[in-house]
């Protein structure tokens, strides 16, 4: 992180609730090698002790093409091509965590997503997720997807509710009802992303208990953070692969708070900060001396 990204973090960290959140989150259970997946615009700050690669499935000038919205946006890089449901690209137990934000509400098939996930992450390893509360934000409209619809599209297959989704996305986020059978249309031969599933916080715990139960999964919740203040419109799940003894706790901080601060994405900032304080002391101590 530069010096320009550290202090957009701290203004974010200062004025933005969702970036104390996430960070707080994140800097408790991320550690060693891992991905991102689906970051384009907005990569999750990680801590020091985290070094990420990011996936997407299309290469940074087709993601363009597809989110032509965004051409002013800054996207992450894109390191390897692949898919939630498809990380063939990655071998098996080689990472220690994977970042997921606001990506398995467009997914298809997120039981698929989450198998996936299993097998690319070594023994202990984190899945840190964020999404969406149906209650806030462009989703509310929409009904809460059923578990039975999710365990039925896994065992039958989507595509036979991939006009319904589209439809309800036109109709329900966009708020063109006028337009739904040609732009439905349109967005289905794009293939655009859009949100398949819709949750809240509770019913997507039981949807992945149920998931666990169809897949024989082997994820363990370790943390959760529901919203949390006025517009929070996210909550944060955090799974570890294969179960574990004793309670699986968060990252043990063994340095003292000043090395924590300064090896975290501000310490550049307040480096930067304490540097210009001392060039306006030196500089008043010499007026001081000269008069």
């Amino acid at each position: 992180m530069n010096l320009a990204e550290s202090f957009a973090f701290a203004r974010s960290f200062a004025t933005e609730p969702r970036t104390r959140k996430r960070w707080r989150i994140a800097s408790a259970w991320l550690s060693g090698s891992g991905i991102e997946i689906g970051a384009l615009y907005r990569p999750l700050i990680v801590p020091p002790q985290a070094r990420v690669r990011y996936v997407d499935h299309l290469d940074e000038p087709g993601l363009r093409r597809h989110y032509p919205e965004l051409s002013h946006e800054k996207f992450a890089p894109v390191d390897i091509i692949g898919t939630a449901e498809d990380l063939s690209n990655i071998g098996s137990d080689s990472l220690d965590f994977i970042i997921a934000n606001h990506l398995f509400e467009h997914l298809e098939y997120p039981i698929r997503a989450l198998a996936e996930f299993q097998r690319v992450l070594r023994p202990g390893g984190v899945l840190y997720m964020a999404l969406p509360d149906q209650r806030v934000g462009i989703d509310h409209r929409r009904a809460v997807t059923p578990v039975e619809h999710l365990l039925d599209e896994h065992r039958n297959g989507a595509e036979k509710n991939r006009p319904e989704h589209y439809r309800s996305w036109v109709v329900d986020c966009e708020g063109k009802p006028e337009e739904a059978d040609a732009r439905t249309a349109m967005l289905m031969e794009m293939n655009y992303s859009i949100h398949f599933h819709v949750w809240r916080a509770d019913g997507f715990l039981e949807f992945l208990a149920a998931a666990r139960r169809e897949a024989a999964l082997d994820l363990e919740l370790v943390a959760f953070a529901p919203p949390e203040y006025p517009g929070d419109d996210e909550f944060i799940v955090v799974l570890s692969k294969g179960a574990s003894e004793t309670p699986r706790l968060p990252i043990r901080q063994t340095a003292s708070v000043r090395e924590r601060v300064k090896r975290s994405p501000l310490g550049p900032t307040l480096a930067a900060g304490k540097g210009v304080l001392r060039r306006a002391a030196s500089r008043n101590a010499g007026s001081r001396g000269h008069g």
